[in-house]
């Protein structure tokens, strides 16, 4: 059987919860991953049937990272079934789970035991190996993007402490956080150089005594 690597983790979650939802169009994602000659042929989830949703390029974001980022072996490849995202370099099965804590204002809380539930849901599954058709456990890439520090160290002690049988079931989760571009303050451009015309304006009239 093809052996996976040693299991990566992040020092910590990135935060960004609330910028998931910028991550809805193609023309949304970091040029790091658009631009890659691979992006869009890891958008063809044949279980959105030609569409691509924001769940669907975040997914492909996630797996170019894990590869960029040396977490699993090159090259990757889209899954080909509604359940396995991506297969890596050596077709072993993926899948990817993006969990999303929530951003100041919202009425609900992060579902540790929940999300742990859904990893180990897959955790427990096989599927065929791309290339050698064996069945394979299947992994599961976490990308904790999206997530706040604390509710990434609250879902591991729940993976951890519904695994305390048999803990090696974890050696085949796989962390990443991908790379998003600085946010764009548009909104903000202009107040800021409305700002310093008025400041502008201040100055010549202290200047001129009018």
């Amino acid at each position: 059987m093809l052996e996976l690597p040693d299991p990566s983790r992040v020092d910590a979650a990135a935060g960004q919860q609330d910028r998931q939802a910028e991550l809805r169009k193609m023309e949304n994602i970091p040029a790091r991953y658009r631009n890659h000659p691979r992006f869009e042929e890891l958008t063809n989830d044949p279980a959105h049937q030609g569409d691509k949703p924001g769940k669907v390029l975040r997914e492909a974001m996630s797996a170019l990272e894990a590869e960029m980022s040396g977490k699993v072996k090159s090259p990757v490849s889209r899954g080909d079934t509604s359940w396995i995202d991506f297969y890596d370099g050596e077709g072993y099965p993926f899948d990817v789970k993006t969990p999303l804590s929530p951003t100041i204002g919202d009425k609900w809380e992060f579902n540790a035991y929940g999300v742990a539930d859904t990893i180990l849901n897959q955790l427990h599954k096989t599927h065929p190996n791309k290339f050698t058709h064996e069945k394979q456990p299947v992994a599961v890439l976490l990308d904790t993007t999206y997530m706040k520090p604390e509710d990434l160290l609250a879902l591991r002690h729940e993976l951890r402490k519904k695994t305390k049988e048999n803990r090696s079931i974890l050696k085949r989760v796989f962390e990443v956080n991908v790379q998003l571009d600085p946010p764009t303050l548009d909104n903000e451009k202009p107040k800021a150089n409305k700002l310093s015309v008025q400041q502008q304006a201040l100055l010549l009239r202290q200047r001129t005594g009018r």
